[in-house]
């Protein structure tokens, strides 16, 4: 069974997560951001329930740690529906957020789907460091760094190729603007939001000259982007 830990100060939303979770997972409880953190440094988990609003140490702050240790999907719970809650998540990694009420079948069939994306990102990675789509139509290789659509090499930018790689390693996430920059650009260079902008724009041409309904590069209105495809399943 999966580890999951549930970071959640109210008592009565806690059991309810509990009740349902239980008989598919190992469930830890953690009432509030500092005893969260704890278990971070001592235990390995597979995945964290995360309320934003916790004492002590709010879930801004642990999550930020949940994700500077490893790569643990996450996610967030919370009461709030404004976009800042929502935008602020995935700008620091969260995979997923629930805003309360919600129902508890929705949230079993989120941590689902991280968890089988997850698993199948690191089979891939301990295997072949590919990634492939629509039947090996289209395929990443991270190695020689090359991106082939229907058996044709399809000319990317070191940049291009980083952000097209980004996006693929996670299907169906949402990747802030900020977060594609913060990996892929330097410090010293631009800083613009734009550039990603302009990034995904040539991506996007260079994709339709060897696949004309290939367009599966998604804005996110607002937030950013997200490879709208599905995973090859080996």
């Amino acid at each position: 069974m999966k580890n999951i830990l549930i970071v959640e100060d109210e008592e009565y939303m806690l059991n309810l997560l509990k009740i349902h979770l239980s008989d598919e997972y190992n469930i830890t409880e953690a009432k509030d951001g500092q005893i969260a953190l704890e278990y971070i440094e001592n235990q390995v988990f597979d995945l964290v329930v995360l309320d934003i609003m916790l004492p002590h140490v709010d879930g801004w702050t642990v999550c930020e740690r949940i994700l500077k240790k490893g790569d643990t999907p996450i996610i967030m719970l919370t009461a709030r529906s404004e976009l800042y809650d929502k935008v602020k998540g995935l700008e620091l990694g969260a995979d997923d957020y629930l805003i309360k009420p919600f129902e508890f079948e929705e949230l079993k069939a989120r941590i689902k789907a991280l968890l089988r994306r997850y698993d199948h990102i690191q089979k891939r990675d301990e295997s072949n460091n590919q990634i492939k789509f629509l039947n090996g139509r289209f395929l990443i290789d991270n190695e020689s760094r090359q991106l082939t659509v229907n058996n044709q090499l399809v000319e990317l930018t070191a940049k291009e190729f980083s952000l097209l790689a980004l996006l693929a390693s996670q299907p169906q996430r949402v990747f802030t603007r900020e977060i594609l920059l913060d990996n892929i650009w330097e410090m010293y260079e631009s800083r613009d939001l734009r550039t990603v902008d302009t990034h995904v724009k040539n991506i996007r041409i260079k994709l339709k000259k060897v696949e004309k309904e290939m367009n599966f590069i998604k804005t996110v209105w607002g937030i950013g982007y997200k490879l709208n495809i599905q995973e090859d399943i080996q």
